[in-house]
């Protein structure tokens, strides 16, 4: 199959906790395409959980790395879930957008906040001065803003968040 479509990848945007990962597996499988977890690439790149960077070498040193990271990503046929921070990177973000389509899997903060019950040692950046709350209100506009699909996964299961970003995929792949 031939798309039109930038890049022909995929990459989810979104919080911690929102199911990045998961669902990008599935739609990879779904598509054809190869997945990667950014966070996973980090590890075997760097030898470091994203928590460990971020509590050796601080925020700053953590998200240029994510930045760095991700620009090695290669996009076609590709799904990626990459770290919820990538999108404090004004260039990074531009560039994805060229290069893929980007789905925002928006969900309430209630719901991300349960997901991360007991695992805020996932490497959140700004935790260390912000509550969940005040990232979660201040990422989320940054994604919208970035979006070509937002999905709402609020009650829904995993499948149904898949078929549905595979519906607006071709949608936009017949109407580029």
């Amino acid at each position: 199959m031939v798309f039109g479509m930038k890049g022909e990848s995929i990459v989810l945007i979104g919080m911690a906790g929102v199911g990045k990962s998961t669902i990008g597996m599935s739609l990879a499988k779904a598509l054809g395409f190869n997945f990667i977890d950014v966070d996973d690439y980090i590890l075997e790149k760097d030898g470091k959980t994203i928590q460990e960077i971020i509590d050796d070498e601080g925020e700053g040193a953590f998200l240029q790395l994510e930045k760095r990271r991700m620009y090695e990503v290669d996009l076609p046929r590709m799904v990626v879930a990459p770290g919820g921070s990538i999108i404090y990177h004004h260039d990074l973000m531009e560039y994805l957008k060229q290069n893929s389509t980007l789905v925002f899997l928006d969900d309430s903060f209630e719901n991300i906040a349960e997901k991360l019950t007991g695992e805020l040692d996932r490497g959140i950046v700004g935790l260390k001065n912000k509550s969940l709350k005040q990232i979660y209100e201040e990422r989320k506009p940054l994604y919208s803003r970035y979006a070509d699909i937002t999905v709402n996964c609020q009650d829904k299961s995993q499948d149904q968040v898949v078929s549905e970003i595979l519906q607006y995929y071709w949608d936009l792949s017949k109407n580029p």
